[in-house]
């Protein structure tokens, strides 16, 4: 952090409220207005920019600092800095594939020469999945390469970090839940994967950070959904605006004390207790008819429960699977029913959740690491390309090392891994599986190609509709029937958490205002990563906000939360969540200017596939649209967690893998 005694560069329009909240004061508005005054479009233009010293790892070399957007905002520090999320830049070459805007620089494509087995476009879970099933089982004897249109490759897993009076902070860029499971993991696809990337031996021991002696205790999450997974306890509060009041734990006491009316208040606890009649069929018959509604439909018409039941289980239902419970089909209700009830008695089947027909989650307790799933990509860049991390296999150094970008793309890699390249066209030939495709990826604002024997879209169908060419009606016809909704993630840096522990609460939510819920988390230590756990010492407080729409159509939904957050500047962003944090905090002794030390928005376009009525089944005589894309077509698989009806990093990781073994199969067959 700066200085407090340092000058700042305040705009001369900041109103009184925003002066009142802070903005003139902590590093993310200094440092944001000095690289305003450089010029919002440098970075784009290429203009050259000021060297800077990374305070994180101040044995890292010197990079060249670029201007900050003023809508991508404040990226942090670290290796991760200039990857928070979507980006502007990565945004808006995403909309040029769509918009069609690289045709010329296609035509003239630099070819670089080479030609791989296989080219994965996509660096998230799937695509890094896919290379690790591709390496594994060809021994590393067949060259991939990893096309990544962001900074860093790990997709959504990725991590935010901050200095905080000298001690580095980390939260999740948005892939969460993502616990250490080490070479004890269970069996399976998981289980191998973990014996993999792990040190061979005893697993280490996970430490989590304690409130120390003195301290009241508290019941802190150790990722970011305890507000679902387990929303009776006395540190969690519910806020309600109207009237103002907090009320704490207010499940547990039965909904005491909350506005509802009593009609509401009846329903809402019959929702969560009242068992359902048993459905007359096989769960396999009972899924497709879940399948043919949504779950308000179900809740409202099939357990006649009150629409205010619905209207509160949207945001909820929304941070983790897009949109609310008026769009999404029952059947991705009922997948997660351990946290969203309604279904018991219904069926014999237990509480645990799956994805998709035929697929069930492994254990997942709920633990993180500090950067949610990025511990676990990490792990798994390590084992594709050892040399792109610092130290040794350990976790430790896995976790805490710094990231070698020189080492990322070198020519001796079994598994070479290009950031900053976004593929916008693969040229290919569906009934000539013998000719390499031609694909195109645009790098440093030139076009270059390269040839694959084999390619995985391992991005999502939004650009790779469009990207891949030579697409059949049906594909074409099942990609546009996949609709997707965005979600921000916001990760706040406080000074200290002291109004949070005068209320009590580590997770919070509230009704009305900006987002809906935030926590802290009761933080893991990963070798010399070990910031304090104290209400006087800095944390991170993590907001996932979606963008439901209730009343539009589905495939309205995602485009109207869209429009909403490309159109929201950072400043107007910031703005919302100081204010949303003194409405909620500011009675119990929180003052933004001096509690908030940082924020980072990542801004995800696409984060959740929408799976309404029909998506798992198919409807209307037709298929499911996941069965006509998991099939390869020619030399081209595609591979996304969207396929699976709900975007998880095991949902990921099997998609990825069933996409590397059907390219290892046309690779054997052509010889």
């Amino acid at each position: 952090m700066h200085d407090a005694n340092e000058p700042i560069d305040v705009p001369n329009d900041l109103t009184p409220t925003e002066r009142e909240l802070g903005m003139d004061r902590d590093i993310t508005r200094r440092d944001f207005l000095n690289a305003a005054a450089i010029g919002a479009g440098a970075s784009l233009l290429g203009l050259s920019t000021p060297r800077v010293r990374d305070d994180a790892n101040p044995s890292a070399p010197t990079v060249a600092a670029e201007p900050w957007h003023p809508w991508t905002g404040y990226p942090g520090v670290g290796d991760y800095a200039r990857s928070n999320g979507n980006t502007w830049e990565v945004a808006n070459a995403g909309h040029g594939i769509r918009d069609d805007l690289y045709a010329r620089g296609i035509r003239q494509a630099t070819p670089t020469g080479e030609t791989y087995d296989l080219v994965i476009a996509g660096g998230g879970f799937a695509g890094v999945i896919a290379a690790y099933t591709f390496v594994k089982e060809t021994k590393r004897q067949r060259p991939c390469l990893i096309l990544e249109n962001h900074p860093l490759i790990g997709g959504e897993a990725k991590r935010n970090e901050f200095m905080v009076r000298g001690q580095r902070l980390i939260g999740p860029q948005g892939s969460n839940q993502c616990g250490y499971r080490g070479p004890n993991a269970q069996s399976g696809w998981y289980g191998d994967m973990w014996r993999d990337i792990s040190v061979p031996g005893p697993a280490p021991t996970i430490e989590f950070g304690k409130l120390p002696a003195g301290r009241k205790a508290m019941e802190v999450p150790r990722d970011n959904y305890m507000y679902y997974t387990k929303d009776v306890s006395e540190n969690y509060g519910f806020f309600f605006d109207a009237p103002k009041r907090w009320v704490t734990n207010m499940w547990g006491r039965r909904l005491e004390g909350t506005p509802y009316p009593d009609e509401i208040k009846r329903d809402m606890m019959r929702w969560r207790e009242e068992p359902a009649t048993p459905f007359n069929g096989d769960e396999a018959a009972l899924t497709r008819w879940l399948d043919t509604m949504t779950y308000e439909e179900y809740l409202t018409k099939v357990r006649k429960f009150h629409p205010a039941v619905a209207r509160y289980v949207d945001p909820f239902l929304a941070s983790g699977a897009g949109l609310g419970a008026d769009a999404l089909s029952a059947y991705v209700a009922w997948y997660f029913r351990a946290f969203f009830p309604g279904f018991d008695g219904l069926s014999n089947a237990g509480s645990t959740f799956g994805l998709a027909p035929g697929h069930k989650l492994a254990d997942q307790p709920g633990t993180s690491f500090p950067g949610g799933c990025d511990g676990t990509m990490r792990l798994l860049i390590k084992w594709l390309n050892p040399e792109v991390i610092e130290g040794s296999r350990s976790l430790a150094d896995v976790h805490n090392g710094h990231i070698r970008f020189d080492a990322m793309d070198r020519a001796d890699a079994t598994c070479r891994m290009r950031a900053g390249a976004t593929v916008v066209h693969v040229a290919h030939d569906p009934e000539r599986r013998r000719e390499p495709a031609v694909v195109t990826y645009i790098k440093g604002g030139r076009f270059f190609s390269v040839r694959a024997r084999t390619v995985i879209w391992a991005g999502g169908g939004w650009s790779g509709k469009h990207a891949v060419q030579n697409l059949p009606a049906e594909y074409r016809t099942a990609f546009d029937s996949l609709h997707r909704s965005p979600i921000l993630v916001v990760n706040v840096a406080l000074d200290n958490w002291r109004a949070l522990y005068n209320l009590g609460y580590s997770v919070c939510s509230w009704d009305r205002g900006f987002g809906f819920t935030g926590n802290l988390r009761e933080p893991m230590y990963v070798g010399d990563y070990r910031p304090p756990f104290d209400p006087d010492q800095p944390t991170l407080f993590t907001m996932y906000v979606p963008f439901p729409k209730n009343g539009l159509p589905l495939a309205e939904q995602g485009k109207a939360g869209r429009q909403e957050m490309f159109a929201t500047s950072y400043r107007d962003y910031e703005r919302q969540i100081r204010q949303q944090l003194v409405t909620l905090f500011g009675n119990a002794g929180f003052d933004a200017r001096r509690d908030i030390a940082g924020i980072i928005l990542n801004r995800w376009g696409h984060a959740y596939i929408n799976a309404g009525p029909g998506f798992f089944f198919g409807r209307d005589g037709n298929p499911a649209p996941s069965d006509v894309i998991r099939k390869p077509l020619g030399s081209v698989a595609f591979a996304h967690s969207e396929l699976s009806g709900h975007q998880t990093h095991l949902a990921a990781g099997e998609e990825g893998a069933r996409a590397a073994r059907q390219m290892l199969a046309m690779l054997e067959g052509a010889g």
